[in-house]
């Protein structure tokens, strides 16, 4: 039992005791208690688990998140499961599970538990992929720590996969079980020792299976990605029987503790993975041993708002996404853990399938003969794409459903969906629709033809309330392998939307077109979240080197910002554009070179659109004639509301004034904007926001030459992009610059 001081104190508190008050075990792998709850708090921390509600195939329970199915007693944690009438069951029990919260990679994971008496109930710990990088369950892969069939006087531990599994018409999962007379009278460890190379399953001390990898890929190892962690009791089902005369309600499951050990090295951040650009307040938390002390970064444009030096931190996005960093000291060393974030317009999550089949889901007809998976034939962008192959194909359009759900869209506002799909064979109609997520309200659908090349398809509607959405593609009544690619569902135009897809490069090169001509030599990936362009030769022309996009939109008479951040390992020029993506190949941008040092520095490019309105225009990259490598990242090209006022006619050929970038860069809520004139000169340095208009004049006045520096205090504006724009005889430079609150 624990002690009286530890009942009392708040959650937070007794997670830094537990770290202190249980030292580190010895274990063969030199491992640290990283994380614990030890439930000494009088209710379930909700920052820690959620709940899993409904019910589930083959049992006969109802899971709720009612403290009448999960409280903590005395300091344990009691899952209760009770005979009772309920959403149309006769049982409920509860489901606890770490997932979104905190999740974990490599380890020694434990459970110090006493189980439920009686046939009937199937007590179960285990852990499941926080990704699902490789596909949905069992390609993912399970960790079952602790299974206990109460009409059986055995422990089961298992792992499943692809390899391993009735569900795939493999081979039977594999694991093994111990006696254990007890474990319904009294508290057992439940344990696992997880490392890249085998999972070791123990009760207290004692090891009785291991499963080993085999080296052959994702089917058969999957566990080489984050888990998290699940508490439960099933009631009834093939495996334990269902409740008898001889059963007593309630089963209790009780829980003392759940501990994890790790090294350092194998910590992994906890927090969102894909968000809005400009959310605020988005949490990022590792768990780390006691003593370690914690150093937060995050990109450019991103701003730690609260917790440095902590475990957890609260960061307020813009933009753009990138790494977030956290390096772990401790009496060891140093070690440093990164998390990629998306950063989107897109409210859909994972919209190309490039973190597996994470946030969505499936309806499909039992007993299921269909299969849902990611594939690598043919995807429209990217590396994979969704692949629905439909045997069993139902009676209602809805009946095969694939889905993402809980996307939450804002009153009165509009929104644009789309998708890209095709077919294998004779071409079928299916349904695309926006629904109420809680209550199955239908807001806009749309029959769609789709064939055997791909296509896009949209459709509009307007929010008519601060809901939850779903964004379902129905596909039942039909049969075959239909295949999903890059969903968008694209909120109201704002001022400082990004046209840009993967602006950041977090997704890779996806959407991001490259080419290279004879005899230029060179090639692209993306390393430590930026563009590198490795070039081995730079062929003859600037376009033999080219990366960019296509269908953007440029109106005529509009204004519009191209900026970016980027350096080369030696000094040169790129020529950075937004043309037509046609012969004669127009450039509507102007003669835009850019002078690139070994510096990484935010460079931006105004135009107005002269020409006819193109709504399939391209903006990118020249970077031949040269054998310098270029690095290119968060790449920003507006929406056309940036009037032409903040750009004028000039004579640019005499660089008698240069502009510096303000230092700092993101900042709040100060920055330094330096300037030199080489001769006296009539200047202007003024602000001007994302719309192009006029925030603050902070120079208008005759000037000797020499080197300048203004502050500006941006106490009174909202964080966002600004420009920076010196004007003097003639000449001007504009400077993109953030304010991150």
């Amino acid at each position: 039992m624990k002690s009286s001081l530890m009942c009392i104190l708040p959650a937070k508190v007794v997670f830094i005791l537990v770290l202190i008050f249980f030292p580190n075990r010895i274990f063969a792998q030199d491992w640290q208690l990283v994380w614990a709850d030890e439930f000494a708090d009088p209710a379930i921390d909700q920052n820690t688990w959620g709940f899993e509600t409904g019910p589930t195939y083959e049992t006969l329970h109802y899971y709720t998140d009612r403290v009448e199915n999960a409280q903590i007693v005395d300091g344990m944690l009691n899952i209760f499961a009770h005979e009772e009438s309920y959403q149309g069951y006769n049982y409920t029990s509860a489901l606890l599970k770490t997932q979104n919260k905190f999740y974990w990679r490599y380890g020694r994971i434990e459970a110090r538990m006493k189980l439920p008496q009686t046939t009937g109930f199937v007590p179960a710990f285990w852990m499941l992929a926080e990704d699902e990088l490789y596909g949905y369950w069992p390609t993912c892969g399970e960790i079952d720590i602790m299974e206990h069939p109460t009409n059986q006087d055995r422990i089961f531990g298992t792992c499943h996969c692809w390899q391993y599994s009735y569900y795939t018409g493999s081979m039977t999962p594999a694991g093994s079980s111990i006696k254990i007379s007890d474990s319904e009278t009294a508290f057992h460890i439940y344990a696992v020792e997880w490392t890249p190379e085998k999972i070791d399953f123990y009760v207290d001390e004692e090891k009785y299976y291991t499963y080993s990898n085999d080296h052959s890929g994702f089917r058969g190892w999957p566990f080489d990605q984050p888990f998290y962690l699940l508490l439960a009791i099933g009631v009834g089902g093939g495996w334990a029987g269902n409740p008898d005369a001889s059963t007593v309600f309630p089963g209790v499951m009780q829980v003392d503790y759940v501990r994890v050990y790790q090294n350092t090295s194998d910590l992994v951040i906890a927090g969102e993975d894909y968000v809005v650009a400009n959310s605020k307040n988005i949490h990022y938390t590792i768990p780390g041993p006691a003593g370690a002390s914690y150093s937060w970064t995050v990109p450019n444009g991103a701003q730690i708002t609260a917790g440095q030096n902590t475990r957890q931190i609260s960061v307020d996005w813009g933009l753009f996404g990138g790494d977030v960093t956290v390096e772990v000291t401790t009496g060891d060393g140093t070690v440093t853990i990164n998390s990629t974030v998306t950063v989107s317009d897109n409210l859909v999550k994972n919209p190309g399938f490039e973190k597996g089949v994470k946030y969505w889901q499936y309806v499909t007809p039992q007993p299921n003969e269909n299969s849902f998976s990611l594939t690598t034939d043919n995807p429209h962008s990217g590396n994979s794409c969704y692949l629905a192959e439909i045997k069993t194909p139902g009676v209602n359009p809805w009946d095969v459903q694939i889905a993402q759900r809980s996307i939450y869209v804002n009153s009165g506002k509009n929104y644009s969906a789309g998708l890209w799909a095709r077919k294998d064979g004779v071409p079928a109609n299916v349904n695309i629709a926006i629904i109420n997520t809680a209550n199955n309200y239908l807001y806009v659908s749309k029959t769609i033809s789709v064939t055997d090349t791909w296509q896009q398809f949209d459709m509009n509607f307007t929010a008519p309330a601060n809901v939850p959405v779903s964004f379902n593609v129905d596909a039942g009544g039909n049969t075959g392998k239909f295949y999903l690619d890059d969903f968008s569902l694209i909120g109201p135009q704002t001022s400082n939307t990004n046209q840009v897809i993967n602006a950041d490069f977090s997704a890779g090169l996806d959407s991001w077109n490259t080419n290279t001509f004879l005899p230029a030599d060179a090639s692209f990936a993306v390393e430590n979240g930026e563009l590198k362009v490795t070039i081995r030769n730079g062929g003859v022309n600037t376009w033999d080197v080219h990366v960019g996009q296509a269908g953007v939109s440029i109106e005529n008479g509009k204004g519009y910002t191209l900026s970016f951040d980027a350096y080369a390992s030696t000094s040169r020029d790129i020529f950075a554009f937004v043309g037509k993506n046609a012969d004669p190949w127009t450039v509507y941008s102007g003669n835009d070179l850019v002078r690139l040092s070994n510096k990484k520095q935010t460079y931006t490019l105004t135009f107005t659109m002269q020409d006819a309105t193109d709504i399939a225009a391209r903006f990118g990259f020249d970077i031949g004639g040269a054998i310098s490598d270029v690095y290119i990242d968060n790449v920003f090209l507006s929406t056309g509301k940036t009037p032409s006022k903040i750009k004028e006619p000039a004579d640019n050929t005499v660089q008698a004034f240069r502009l510096l970038q303000n230092m700092p860069n993101p900042f709040n809520p100060v920055t330094t904007i330096q300037y030199e004139l080489s001769i006296p000169a009539f200047v202007t340095l003024a602000i001007y926001n994302i719309n192009g208009e006029l925030v603050e004049t902070l120079v208008n006045s005759s000037s000797p030459a020499g080197s300048y520096s203004v502050y500006w205090y941006g106490s009174h504006y909202g964080s966002g992009i600004y420009f920076c724009k010196l004007a003097a005889n003639g000449f001007y430079q504009i400077n993109k610059m953030m304010l991150v609150k």
